[in-house]
């Protein structure tokens, strides 16, 4: 078994090699090359997330899909798949390694090569797996008129031709995000390309529109309240979710009061920001002492939310591939019915509305980010096993514990499993709540963003000490 998974992780690595690979730079980067290589990704991100593939014409949507947010995918452009298939093969890649299906030692450089290429190869062939299954479902040129579907594929030539797009955008992003690991630029290009998909959809829920049979909605909070009144923001929209049965007149329209970009979610969407950088901040202080310094105490910190966003941002990928591959089975499917429970109703009303599904929603994302959390624990080595031996390497124990892995491992354990469960659940209830009062961005999309630029601050704010303090390079050895 294991030889059969290691030869097809050769065999992904090897279409990996195919791909344009990008060389570290030969001396490391000063800040300002960097952040602009980094805003250069961002605008070809950009720029590609506002290019209509041939043939389809985009039709802007009242409604932010979780997909769009966590695959920073744009409806219609090149970005339609966006960085799906990169998250999706790192996911499947690492779940098999850290359940050990697949054996690999990854403090093997061989090993980790072997990793690294496989995860570039498997999402090579799910773009393009993705973008042949999006072009011949029909998906693209489907539109809704009078409740009835109606489909409008062009001319073959033009199918293959946004086959090709689609699946050259894929190797494009998995480019542009290795160039900026790779020393390039800052941080991450996945977490950049979250980040700007979820600014972009705050942005559009303040001053947005979307488009429906040739007519233009103003959607957005601030145009509501100017064309319809102050009134129409207060709890709702009026251009908002069709199950709603209350009925407003605004713009020589008739619609249903919906779950829409209102002056709640407006406010809900500060509190979150506050309350989630507030709890990113907040740590648990284990007592610890140096043995050599004559048993001199200190407190190692431990952060309430231990593993960050990482189960939330796993959980949600599962639900988004789950919403990419009903668009492909399309509606009335049993999976396009499982997509729409696994999605949340946003806002107050549609909360009342439908309490069946948001009940579903929550627990599956409770559960989930739990089992998520636990695993990423043990794959990214935060585990106590792994912390214990880190603390014995560096002369530390726990006061009154033997100079022991396996007894500082003990110990550790009685906080690490409680604060890994309790900060997924943590994670996952600032979700929801989000979602229940209407926050813009959506939960899962403000969870992610308020975290990748809390990482890039402090990236920003280190890297700009090293350079105006060149001592501080020579003591931490870089």
């Amino acid at each position: 078994m294991e030889d059969w998974a290691r030869k097809i992780l050769e065999f992904l690595a090897e279409i990996a090699k195919y791909v344009p690979a990008v060389p570290r730079p030969k001396r490391k980067l000063d800040l300002y090359k960097r952040l602009m290589w980094t805003a250069l990704a961002l605008i070809a991100y950009l720029l590609m997330s506002n290019i209509p593939l041939p043939g389809v014409s985009v039709q802007t949507s009242p409604n932010l899909l979780l997909m769009n947010i966590v695959f920073a995918a744009k409806t219609g452009t090149l970005m339609q798949l966006g960085i799906g298939p990169i998250v999706t093969a790192g996911l499947v890649i690492q779940l098999l390694v850290g359940a050990k299906i697949i054996d690999l030692d990854l403090n093997d450089p061989e090993d980790q090569k072997l990793f690294t290429l496989s995860q570039k190869g498997f999402a090579v062939i799910l773009g393009v797996l993705e973008a042949i299954g999006l072009v011949l479902s029909g998906s693209l040129w489907t539109t809704v008129q009078n409740g009835i579907a109606i489909v409008s594929p062009p001319s073959p030539p033009i199918m293959i031709l946004d086959m090709l797009l689609l699946a050259a955008a894929t190797i494009l992003v998995i480019i542009m995000d290795e160039m900026i690991q790779k020393g390039w630029g800052l941080g991450s290009g996945i977490s950049l390309f979250i980040a700007a998909s979820v600014v972009g959809g705050i942005a559009w829920e303040v001053g947005g529109w979307f488009s429906h049979q040739g007519h233009i909605f103003w959607a957005g909070l601030i145009p509501s309240a100017t064309i319809c009144g102050p009134l129409s923001v207060i709890i709702g929209n009026p251009l908002g979710a069709p199950k709603l049965p209350i009925q407003v007149h605004c713009g020589g329209i008739t619609t249903n009061l919906g779950a829409m970009p209102d002056l709640i979610g407006f406010i809900a969407t500060i509190v979150m920001i506050i309350v989630i950088a507030y709890l990113s901040s907040v740590k648990i202080n284990v007592p610890l002492s140096v043995q050599q310094m004559r048993g001199m105490r200190i407190k190692i910190p431990l952060n309430l939310l231990y593993v960050t966003n990482i189960p939330v941002l796993l959980a949600a990928i599962i639900f988004a591939n789950i919403q990419t591959m009903a668009q492909t089975a399309g509606p009335h499917s049993a999976l396009w019915h499982l997509a729409y429970y696994l999605s949340p109703p946003r806002g107050l009303l549609a909360v009342v509305m439908e309490p069946l599904r948001m009940l579903t929603y929550s627990i599956a994302l409770t559960v989930l980010a739990v089992a998520f959390g636990i695993l990423w624990v043990e794959l990214a080595g935060l585990d106590p096993a792994t912390q214990a031996r880190n603390l014995i390497e560096s002369g530390l124990h726990i006061p009154g514990a033997r100079n022991d892995p396996r007894h500082l491992e003990k110990i550790l354990a009685k906080y690490i499993y409680p604060l890994t469960i309790l900060s997924s659940i943590i994670a996952a209830l600032l979700v929801i709540v989000a979602d229940i009062f209407g926050a813009y961005g959506t939960g899962t999309g403000l969870l992610l963003a308020v975290m990748i630029l809390q990482q890039y601050y402090v990236m920003l704010t280190y890297e700009r000490a090293i350079e105006t303090y060149p001592l501080l390079r020579k003591i931490l050895g870089e």
